[in-house]
């Protein structure tokens, strides 16, 4: 125990925490009130870290990584219920059409063809057409600009940041959609669509507001 918190800077709490979560496998007993850790334990407490720090994972997500489980699993209820709820839902929640914002005309000062293709390249956005007529969705654009925005406000080349640095926060927005649409899905299975689609429609703002609140929180704490 000594070296998994040296190594680890974890306290004993945490650790006997993780264990109980199912997070780590138990020590082995060598005795009465002793036990015995390996290099796996320290191994899979780093990945541990790695995951809530490099990816902001929940401890349930990352257990579902690490234990080879398939967080992403929903029912067939609990899929039919994602179907139609979709039909029920407003244009926000359907796939974009064709129609777009073109690639000739984002081109300039603040952002490069290569920004743009490192963008698509760490999945952030989705270029469409060829040549003359290649084009972004309407919601990727904004991704562009918050791109642009994030160089202004300092995280630029200069400073090492590039497009593929945002990929950590939409792999982290992938894991919290999917926990979140299980949630859902599991306690509105049964309700008429509608109903399901009112509920979706109100809590998500609720949800957004939540993420902004809870990020700032845990920076204040992150910065004590």
């Amino acid at each position: 125990m000594r070296d998994l918190t040296a190594g680890t800077q974890l306290s004993r709490q945490a650790i006997h925490f993780y264990i109980a979560e199912g997070l780590l496998p138990p020590p082995l007993s060598s005795g009465r009130n002793k036990a015995i850790y390996g290099p796996e334990h320290l191994e899979r407490l780093h990945w541990i870290q790695k995951l809530q720090r490099d990816h902001f994972l929940s401890l349930t997500a990352i257990k579902s990584v690490l234990n080879g489980e398939d967080a992403e699993d929903f029912t067939p209820e609990q899929q039919q219920l994602l179907r139609r709820v979709r039909d029920e839902l407003p244009d926000w929640a359907r796939p974009p059409g064709h129609q777009g914002v073109r690639i000739a005309d984002l081109i300039g000062e603040r952002l490069s063809e290569g920004d743009l293709s490192e963008l698509a390249q760490a999945g952030l956005i989705e270029i469409n057409g060829s040549g003359a007529e290649r084009s972004i969705s309407e919601a990727d654009r904004e991704i562009v600009d918050c791109f642009i925005q994030y160089g202004e406000a300092g995280a630029s080349r200069d400073r090492g940041y590039h497009p593929s640095h945002l990929a950590t926060m939409n792999q982290a927005i992938d894991g919290l959609v999917q926990q979140f649409a299980q949630l859902y899905a599991t306690r509105w299975v049964d309700a008429p669509a509608k109903e399901a689609a009112a509920f979706l429609e109100a809590v998500l703002p609720i949800d957004e507001r939540l993420l902004g609140i809870l990020l700032r929180k845990k920076f204040r704490a992150l910065l004590k």
